[in-house]
C-alpha cells in the first residue's frame, strides 16, 4: 500500500495543489485526470520519487518500486534497443563497479589497521550484501524477455533507438520501468 499524505506543491507563491491525500492499494487501478497544467505529471513524479513536494510525503513498503513513464522520451539516439533497456539496471551495475573499485583499493593498501581501511571493508561488505542478493538475476535474459513481451523481435535488439517511431521508443522506456528492481 502506498499512502500520499498532505502533498502540496507551490511555485513562486502560486499553489499548484495542496492537501492531497489518498491511498493506493496493491490491486488498485487508478486514472489521474485533469486539465493541462493541473499538476498530473508533477503528482506522478512526486509519487515516483523523481520530484519533491513542497509539503507532505509519500510512504510505501521498502521493496516497492514506483516508476513513472514520462510523456517525453528519454531514449538516447546513439544506443541500441538492448543498451537502452539495460539502463534499467544502471544502479546495480554502478554498485558492482564501486565494489570492484573498492576491492582494488584493498588489494593495494597496506594500512590494515587504519580507520580508512576498515571503512572500505565495511562499505564493500554493505555493497556485497545488497549486490549478491540480486546476483541470481540474468540481466540479459530479463532484458530480452521484457523487449519480446513488448513486441520487439530479436533482430530489433541491435538496432539504434533512433530507427524507431515514438511509439516503439516509448515501449523501450516502458521496458526500463518493468525491469527496475529494488536495491
Amino acid at each position: 500500500m502506498i499512502t500520499v499524505d498532505n502533498i502540496a506543491v507551490e511555485f513562486s507563491g502560486t499553489t499548484l495543489f495542496k492537501d492531497v491525500n489518498f491511498v493506493i492499494n496493491e490491486n488498485d487501478k487508478i486514472a489521474l485526470m485533469g486539465k493541462n497544467g493541473a499538476g498530473k505529471s508533477t503528482m506522478m513524479k512526486i509519487i515516483a520519487g523523481e520530484q519533491k513536494a513542497t509539503r507532505g510525503k509519500v510512504n510505501g513498503p521498502k521493496d516497492t518500486v514506483i516508476a513513472y513513464l514520462p510523456q517525453h522520451l528519454l531514449t538516447q539516439d546513439n544506443s541500441t534497443v538492448v543498451e537502452e533497456a539495460s539502463k534499467a539496471f544502471a544502479s546495480v551495475f554502478e554498485m558492482r563497479d564501486e565494489m570492484a573499485q573498492l576491492n582494488k583499493q584493498l588489494e593495494t593498501r597496506t594500512d590494515y589497521e587504519s580507520d580508512a581501511y576498515m571503512s572500505i571493508i565495511e562499505k564493500v561488505s554493505e555493497l556485497g550484501d545488497r549486490y549478491y542478493a540480486l546476483d541470481d538475476i540474468n540481466y540479459e535474459a530479463e532484458v530480452e524477455k521484457a523487449l519480446k513481451g513488448l513486441g520487439f523481435k530479436p533482430e530489433d535488439f541491435t538496432r539504434l533507438t533512433s530507427e524507431f517511431s515514438g511509439g516503439w521508443r516509448m515501449r523501450i522506456e516502458l521496458a526500463k520501468i518493468l525491469l527496475q528492481k529494488p536495491i
